[in-house]
């Protein structure tokens, strides 16, 4: 009976023993993963804010346009960058649709006919500023644009002061 307590104690002894190793091998994350993680997890919450620039500034002196406001975006609050861009210029009513290529070098502002009845695009100076304004606005704002296609109706025409045609960075200085 001596030896049936001894081994039982043994027994219970060892694995009292066997459950401490384990409680003390169990893996502790490392401090280091955790802060990461939970970086990790917070960044994906986080709203990416940028801020765009509005070439809004019109010259009372020439037909050109300049650096103005400078406004914040936010893609889940705010949609597309385009539609962004032209409904804070106060353009976006005569714009009947826009595309923007897959790769973001070419973007096409069908403009309505009914724009041509307004000032917009009226004289030299009103149809330049306005085609700088949105000239400069979206290149300056979109890095990989190459080619800004405006269409009146669908299509290229020229009127007496405005051209709705191709138009490529070189064609805006930025400053």
């Amino acid at each position: 009976m001596k030896k049936i307590t001894t081994i039982l104690a043994m027994t219970l002894l060892l694995a009292a023993c066997g459950d401490k190793q384990t409680e003390d091998a169990a893996p502790q994350p490392l401090k280091s993963t955790t802060e990461t993680q939970s970086k990790s997890a917070t960044s994906k919450n986080v709203v990416q804010e940028e801020s765009v620039v509005l070439y809004n500034h019109f010259s009372e002196t020439d037909d050109h346009v300049s650096k103005g406001e400078s406004v914040p975006y936010v893609y889940k609050r705010d949609g597309s960058l385009t539609q962004f861009l032209l409904k804070n210029l106060e353009y976006n009513q005569y714009v009947k649709a826009y595309s923007v290529s897959k790769n973001e070098k070419v973007v096409m502002l069908n403009f309505k006919a009914s724009v041509m009845k307004t000032s917009l695009f009226q004289g030299s100076t009103g149809a330049t500023q306005t085609r700088e304004a949105i000239g400069k606005t979206f290149f300056a704002n979109m890095p990989k644009l190459k080619t800004l296609k405006f269409r009146l109706n669908g299509k290229q025409e020229e009127w007496d002061h405005m051209n709705f045609t191709d138009y490529s960075r070189k064609d805006f200085k930025l400053n």
